[in-house]
């Protein structure tokens, strides 16, 4: 009797090739969900590191702000030390301008001052073409500029961020504002220091408010899942702990009317060696006016200031003016 052949029967066959189909259906969607899990931990990633170092940067700054007190003979509106919150938009004021001296030292050039000028404020990106929804408004980008040294003029003029001294500090926005609180409580969505009175120039605190542009966590009916629309609101509480104004004239007057001096000033440093002083004098400061006005109140300016803003002069200077208390 001839036996039968052994192998597997067509029946087998197709059952063992739909279970294959199913397995491999059931793995390749595992790795596709993980694959967009991870996708969604990195957008969801991206946006808060970009928010978060946005904010954080602005907080510093406007925890640093600082205001010198107006002459009294002085117009508000020619004062060069100012606070301004304006252009307001859903979320608040849109631009800022203040002094801060929260910059660190090594971030600053030769000649730089700690106590420089900041405005933050936004322009409009070109509309991504991949983006199929940003029907809210333009995407925009935040940025930065900053001074070399204190202001000398009301500049209100805004900056153009083809200045060099001006840094990106985030792009993709749907939208950004800060309101402000002032010394009664009262929130305002614009600030004008010149327009304030003189015993509180500066907001007590600030709310700053950020939103990004965050892609779609699932696809849009297309399948091309490229939509962008604006994600929540992000916000930030910050206190101006300097908001009052400091009066530099009244120190120095009490200084004198108290017969001592709070620091060692130009002319101490000129008294051991008036060579450079007297050369920089006569050549008119090398048409720096700013270090003139500081020379010819020699008398009572510190020599420190000599040392932070203008550190070739003071190279110039005795060594002994180094140790100068």
């Amino acid at each position: 009797m001839r036996r039968a052949a052994s192998g597997f029967t067509l029946i087998e066959v197709m059952g063992a090739f739909f279970v294959t189909i199913i397995v491999m259906i059931l793995v390749i969607g595992t790795f596709s969900e993980s694959n967009r899990q991870q996708d969604v931990a990195m957008e969801m990633m991206r946006v808060e590191t970009t928010a978060s170092a946005a904010l954080d940067l602005l907080a510093q700054d406007l925890e640093g702000a600082v205001y010198l007190a107006r002459p009294e003979n002085r117009d508000a509106r020619d004062h060069p030390w100012l606070f301004l919150g304006e252009r307001g938009g859903e979320l608040g004021a849109r631009t800022l301008r203040f002094q801060t001296q929260n910059v660190a030292r090594g971030n600053l050039g030769e000649h730089a001052s700690t106590w420089v000028d900041v405005v933050y404020f936004l322009t409009e990106e070109d509309p991504d073409p991949n983006a199929l929804d940003l029907a809210s408004g333009p995407s925009l980008t935040l940025w930065r500029w900053r001074s070399l040294r204190p202001p000398t003029d009301a500049a209100r003029r805004l900056p153009n961020d083809s200045d060099p001294r001006s840094a990106r500090v985030a792009e993709g926005l749907a939208d950004f504002g800060a309101v402000f609180t002032d010394a009664d409580g009262n929130v305002l969505e614009d600030w004008d220091s010149s327009l304030v009175a003189g015993t509180a120039p500066l907001p007590v605190s600030a709310e700053l408010r950020l939103s990004l542009y965050e892609k779609a966590r699932h696809e849009s009916d297309d399948g091309s899942g490229a939509n962008l629309f604006p994600g929540r609101v992000r916000t930030r509480a910050v206190a101006l702990p300097m908001n009052r104004p400091i009066d530099i004239a009244a120190l120095l007057a009490t200084a004198n009317e108290d017969g001592e001096n709070t620091c060692s000033t130009i002319s101490d440093c000129a008294d051991i060696e008036d060579g450079w002083f007297t050369e920089l004098v006569d050549s008119g400061c090398d048409g720096d006016d700013d270090l003139c006005d500081l020379l010819n109140a020699s008398t009572t300016t510190c020599w420190s200031e000599i040392i932070e803003g203008w550190a070739s002069v003071a190279s110039s200077a005795p060594a002994e003016c180094e140790d100068l208390p």
